[in-house]
């Protein structure tokens, strides 16, 4: 069931807008992927990444993902803080970014907001972003767009010199999925709002912008009841919706058809297996199950083993040599222009 879906997102049309005739992905980049829930399930599917690595080319070699999404996290790095104030999280975020050190960067935050409004996603109250008063989408959208670009100022800065490319996602629509679940209707005009903030702070700050809620039917979103659907709750993506928006996002970089049939299927899953353990190991190593043993307030009872995360990394980079071989095959079988 899963093969016809990494068909389906590869044979992607001509891409509706080509924003950069200067093609993203170069040789040896090292990529990161930094959001909230999409993101950090995006490694349990495999699409992300596996479309990224195909659109680059065969002359494009020794790509590196890095898969930094948090589920629940905002724009202030609310979730990644654990037992402290959302700074602490950001603090995380800059070490993580800092052992990554990225040349391509994507942020992917927005539908947090949209489904709250009223409260602005964050208890923060010492960062001054989080002082804009009142409650409402406009306000709302105020706040994250302030915390975002300190988000993307954060990112330059944690990430070294080395950092080329910046893009900013906007999340895809929310979907009505009919009783019992709720109407999405007014979260999608929040979303939409929300869009086109994210777009002109693009423009600000001189980085790509890929426009998923446009590419998904957002604009003409009218209510009605998806059928059939590409997430599980209205909110969060399965894998056919990661299949569709991991296209959508080639296709929004300006990267071109690739000529791939069914018959390529199993080489084309043996690469997203590859990728998808490759991303389990590498959760592991920056988000052990037992961090608060190993790392935090009770490593007096464990902490001797924190030892052991470092034994991922050698795994972690066998595994990208076979990443990179599956790649190879893929490419392999292609014709010759």
């Amino acid at each position: 069931m899963k093969l016809p879906l990494l068909s389906a997102f590869l044979l992607a049309a001509a891409p509706l807008v080509a924003q950069d005739a200067t093609p993203l992905l170069r040789s040896g980049d090292r990529v990161v992927f930094v959001g909230n829930t999409f993101v950090e399930r995006a490694r349990l599917y495999g699409h992300l990444e596996t479309s990224l690595q195909l659109a680059a080319g065969p002359e494009v070699k020794g790509l590196v993902f890095r898969n930094l999404g948090w589920s629940g996290d905002s724009v202030f790095g609310d979730a990644r803080s654990y037992f402290g104030p959302p700074a602490e999280g950001r603090e995380r975020l800059a070490r993580n970014l800092g052992e990554a050190k990225p040349t391509v960067a994507f942020l992917w935050y927005g539908a947090e907001t949209a489904l709250s409004v009223d409260q602005g996603w964050t208890d923060e109250r010492e960062n001054g972003a989080a002082k804009v008063s009142g409650t409402g989408l406009e306000t709302s959208k105020t706040l994250f767009l302030q915390g975002y670009q300190a988000l993307i100022d954060a990112l330059r800065s944690a990430s070294g010199e080395g950092l080329r490319e910046i893009v900013l996602v906007s999340p895809p629509p929310f979907e009505n999925l009919g009783d019992p679940l709720p109407d999405q209707s007014e979260n999608n005009r929040h979303l939409a709002a929300i869009r086109d903030g994210i777009r002109e702070l693009a423009k600000k700050n001189q980085v790509r912008f890929v426009d998923l809620f446009a590419a998904l039917g957002g604009d003409a979103f009218d209510g009605s009841v998806t059928d059939p659907p590409l997430t599980e709750d209205g909110v969060n993506h399965g894998e056919a919706g990661h299949a569709l928006v991991a296209r959508e996002l080639v296709k929004g970089l300006g990267y071109p058809e690739i000529p791939l049939s069914q018959k390529d299927d199993e080489v084309l899953a043996a690469l997203r297996d590859a990728v998808i353990e490759k991303d389990r190991l590498f959760f592991h190593r920056w988000r052990p199950a037992n961090e608060t043993y190993l790392f935090l307030f009770r490593k007096h009872e464990q902490g001797q083993n924190a030892k052991e995360i470092p034994m991922f990394d050698p795994l972690i980079a066998a595994q990208e040599k076979k990443v990179e071989e599956a790649r190879a095959v893929v490419f392999a079988g292609l014709p010759k222009n």
